[in-house]
């Protein structure tokens, strides 16, 4: 068996690729890399082929190590694979094949780090022999993620009164005291929509202090993913007042809950549930079975961050989906070091 690494072009065989494949992802998407480059970060789409036949994949991205000093375009690069590569068994060729070239990379430029943090869950029976096998390669595993290991799902594939059924009562209740009161959610259509969702979007943000990426950026991923209807920004409202907001894309056959927003007022109206129930309507109507509410907790338990978030995803139902430990494979180890002991600095500070 002779297995080639090439880069791909080719939108299509990308995304068919990825939807074909159960671990794949939305951020390992053809569109994804390009929200990628949008910001100015070099990409890497690299295929595992067969007789011309796609066998996995790796999309990379290319960053400055992200440390916070003056003059960071002279920072070293490291490369960072987000939910992939997407291979179909950890003992899989293409796997080795696409992890070879992607060290060979990572040599010939000033990357510290070869990144990875799989799409390889807690609900995958061989999740051990995964990190067995990124070891073999020369994989050490991580303790401190990029991206939150944890996300929340539901199946949306029961029709969608038996998903109403499924939420705790005090969910359903909210959502019935938002349509009893007026609450209309509806599509967003215009400019000045958007220009709403994102008003809504700086309010929550300043409100519960995270950070909000830029209008222009957010427009770019509807542009993505709208051309084939797969994007969908919501607005709740009263009285012709905008109250509650969401961004949904779809991959394949799951939809993820990108960003959401509420504003300060009439939040005794419950608009983030009905909007949440019409969520998942869009969801199953685009022929999805599995809404990705994402982030929560990774230790659940009282008083951690987002437990207040964690606890309204969980009442529309669901399970909690764990993914493995980030794995580094590790290039300028002294770099890498002082790097590592940064971040636990840090951490320890927060």
């Amino acid at each position: 068996m002779t297995i080639s690494i090439r880069e791909i072009t080719d939108r299509e065989q990308w995304n068919n690729f990825l939807i074909s494949q159960p671990r794949g992802h939305l951020h390992q998407s053809y569109e994804w890399g390009e929200l990628n480059r949008y910001v100015g970060k070099p990409i890497y789409r690299l295929a595992a082929l067969e007789n011309g036949h796609m066998i996995g994949s790796m999309q990379l991205t290319v960053s400055p190590i992200p440390i916070p000093i003056p003059l960071s375009k002279l920072l070293p690069q490291w490369l960072y694979c987000l939910r992939g590569p997407t291979v179909d068994r950890p003992d899989s060729p293409a796997l080795s094949a696409l992890i070879k070239l992607a060290e060979q990379i990572t040599h010939q430029g000033d990357e510290v780090i070869l990144r990875l943090e799989p799409n390889i869950a807690d609900d995958d029976p061989e999740m051990e022999h995964w990190i067995a096998a990124y070891h073999a390669l020369g994989f050490r595993t991580n303790p401190y993620p990029l991206h939150p290991r944890r996300s929340w799902v539901l199946d949306i594939r029961p029709d969608i009164e038996q998903l109403l059924a499924n939420f705790k009562t005090t969910w359903r209740q909210n959502i019935r005291i938002a349509e009893r009161k007026g609450v209309v959610v509806r599509e967003a259509q215009s400019d000045a929509d958007f220009d709403t969702y994102y008003s809504l979007m700086e309010i929550t943000s300043k409100r519960d202090n995270f950070l909000l990426l830029s209008k222009d950026y957010h427009k770019e991923i509807l542009r993505q993913f709208a051309a084939k209807n797969d994007a969908v920004v919501y607005l709740a409202e009263h009285e012709g007042e905008p109250i509650a907001a969401k961004m949904l894309i779809r991959f394949g056959d799951w939809c993820w809950d990108l960003y959401g927003a509420s504003s300060n007022n009439k939040r005794n109206l419950k608009p983030s549930y009905l909007l949440q129930y019409r969520c998942f309507q869009w969801a199953k109507m685009r022929g999805c079975s599995y809404f990705d509410f994402r982030a929560i907790p990774e230790v659940l338990e009282p008083g951690e961050e987002m437990w207040g978030v964690y606890e309204f995803k969980k009442g529309f139902g669901g399970f909690s989906r764990l993914n493995i430990p980030t794995q580094d494979y590790v290039v300028r180890p002294f770099i890498y070091t002082a790097w590592r002991k940064y971040v636990e600095i840090r951490r320890l500070r927060v």
